[in-house]
Order: structure tokens, then sequence, then C-alpha cells
């Protein structure tokens, strides 16, 4: 078990050198082992894209199979991409600001989507696989294949996509690592990418996610930290907004959306008591309750307000 102070500090190591996003790659792939994704995380991946589209049945307008989707954050796999792929939507844009994106982690996901799926409702299996041999080719086979368009890198804040192009707008477990400052300028982009009757769609995670790799500490261990001392533990690789749910719910309606549905992973009585005895930056103590600090994450559904 690696100490999370040890790994912000590998972090800011990969985040300062020229090959940073390779090494944290290698990390993942041979040392700590979480990619590709076991299938106990492929199963969360999955009913992940499923609490999405339920969200566009329950309140949007446009049929699965016209919907334009739009996601930032695609990460290494597409998990999220491929398993709408096979949950029927057909045209997507999927941008990210690095190029992570590996081709041995995308054909593991669709082997998981055709052994895993084998027995569910799901509306198509993949059947192709990408080859080494394809060279870059293989991201222009994406979307021949698959309805899927990457670009890569591409800033969100100022996608150059046509406005008024995208029907659904889905992030998952992305929006905690950026900045509340360009969370406004994707969020702006965002509206200018909406059809009429859009609707965005965000699971987002609040928990230090130092405690994922650190047993040691908890959901809540960034909270005990000043701005300036954080920034030590908080290298871009690895970045962690420490936003609060309110604090969202805040920023979207600031940029002009309506929360239509919003479902919370709440605190358990054990986390209540933690935070009550903990020792919080004032700045945590000061301006939220301690049921506001203590959720663990959110599906937030938005649309542009009237």
């Amino acid at each position: 078990m690696i100490h999370w102070r040890g790994k912000a500090a590998l972090m800011h190591v990969f985040s300062m050198a020229p090959l940073g996003k390779d090494l944290h790659y290698f990390t993942q792939r041979r040392i700590t082992r979480s990619l590709p994704s076991s299938d106990e995380k492929f199963v969360e991946i999955l009913n992940q894209a499923r609490k999405h589209l339920e969200a566009l049945h329950r309140h949007g307008t446009t049929n699965l199979e016209e919907a334009h989707f739009y996601e930032f954050g695609a990460g290494f796999e597409l998990g999220i991409p491929l398993s709408f792929y096979t949950l029927g939507v057909t045209s997507q844009v999927i941008v990210d600001i690095r190029r992570l994106l590996r081709i041995e982690l995308v054909n593991e996901i669709l082997r998981k989507l055709r052994r895993m799926t084998s027995g569910i409702a799901v509306r198509r299996s993949p059947e192709r696989f990408f080859e080494t041999e394809h060279g870059d080719r293989w991201i222009d086979l994406l979307q021949e294949w698959y309805g899927i368009r990457y670009l890569a890198p591409c800033d969100a804040r100022n996608t150059g996509l046509e406005p008024a192009s995208i029907d659904f707008v889905t992030s998952t477990n992305t929006l905690e690592h950026i900045p509340a400052e360009d969370i406004r300028l994707i969020l702006k982009e965002c509206r200018r990418l909406f059809k009429k009757g859009g609707l965005m769609s965000f699971i987002i995670d609040y928990q230090d996610h130092y405690s994922y790799a650190d047993r040691r500490i908890t959901a809540y261990n960034f909270l005990k930290y000043s701005d300036s001392l954080w920034k030590w533990y908080n290298p871009s690789i690895y970045y962690q907004n420490r936003l609060r749910h309110k604090d969202y719910i805040s920023l979207f309606q600031e940029a002009g959306f309506e929360v239509i549905e919003e479902n919370l992973a709440r605190p358990s009585e054990v986390d209540l008591v933690h935070l009550e005895r903990a020792r919080l930056w004032p700045r945590f103590q000061e301006n939220y309750t301690i049921s506001e600090l203590a959720v663990r994450g959110a599906h937030v559904v938005v649309r542009a307000a009237a």
C-alpha cells in the first residue's frame, strides 16, 4: 500500500517530466495494475453509462438513435463511450485535453463488452478490434465503426465544434479534476454547443482520490489542508479541486443552467462523526455544514434555464 504523500510526490514528478503521461500510464499498467479496468470496475462503468442514458430517457426530447452525444474527459479506455455504443448511441464526440487513449485498452474494453453483456439487454455487441498495423488510422476507424469522433488534444473550454450541434453532454468522474474557473468556461462552451432541449448529465466524485490507494486515510482527508499547503499535494496530472456539491450547483446555476435532478451518494453515520471530530481547514468549517462536506458524490442532470 503506497502512502498518499508518496503518491502525491510521484505525481508531481510525472507532471513535470517531458514523458510524464507515459510514465503515469506505465505505473498504472505495470505497478498499481489499475489499468486495464478490472471486471468489477467495468461493471461500475457500464452502470454509470446506463445512469446517463436513463437521465436522457427521463428528461430528453430526442430519440437515443438520433441524439448527438458529447463527453469531455475520455481517459485511456473509452469505457463510457463504448458502453454507450453498445446501449444504442450512434453519434458521439469525445474530447480530452491530452491524448491519453491507448489502443490496447480500447480493445480490452471491447472484449469486456462482448464477454460481459452477452446475457443482458443491449442493442448491439462490438464486432471489430483495432490492430497496430492500422497506425494512427485507428482513430478514424473508431468513428467509422463505432460512431465515436475522438479529438485530443482538445480544449473543452473552446472546442471549435459547431454551435447548436449537441443534444446530450456527459461527464463521468472528470469535473472534480478541473479548477473552478475552467469549469465555468467549459459550461459556457457546453451552452454554446447545446441544441434546443439539450441536457447535461454529470457524475462527480467528491472524495479524496488518494484514499483509494491509501486506506489509512478517509475520503475527507484533503479537507484538512490550507489551499497553499494543498498545492504541494495537488499536481496537475492528478489535480483535485476539493469543490463540494453545493459549489457545483452554484456553478451550474451561474452558467445559466437549471438543475432538474440530483442524486447524492450520502455519508454514513461514521462519516459524519469523523468530520465532526476532524481538524478541518477553516475555509471548509466556516462555509459548509458537516452534511454538506460529507456528500461523497453525485449524479446531476441539468438543462438550459428558461
